[in-house]
């Protein structure tokens, strides 16, 4: 049973995502975002503890919300868990 490991609360947010794994840009969609990581669902799934740069764009505009590095912490059949290196705030 997965346990609960959340600090921060969920925010539900949809829109478009990059996110940069190695050599390779993959699209995503954000599902909800917190402080400290994201949800997104994705064509591709990476392996728990990959490193990668995520960058989440505004849903009206293509203005860029925040761009951070982060960790797979948690893949499901519905999408992946990111962690963020550093808070939003940080």
């Amino acid at each position: 049973m997965y346990k609960e490991k959340r600090n921060f609360a969920r925010l539900a947010l949809h829109a478009k995502a990059n996110i940069h794994v190695d050599d390779e840009m993959v699209e995503a969609e954000v599902e909800n975002l917190s402080m400290k990581g994201v949800f997104v669902t994705s064509a591709r799934k990476m392996e728990i503890e990959d490193k990668v740069s995520v960058t989440i764009y505004h849903t009206l505009t293509p203005q860029i919300l925040c761009d951070l590095k982060a960790k797979v912490v948690r893949v499901t059949d519905r999408g992946m868990g990111l962690q963020f290196e550093k808070t939003l705030l940080d």
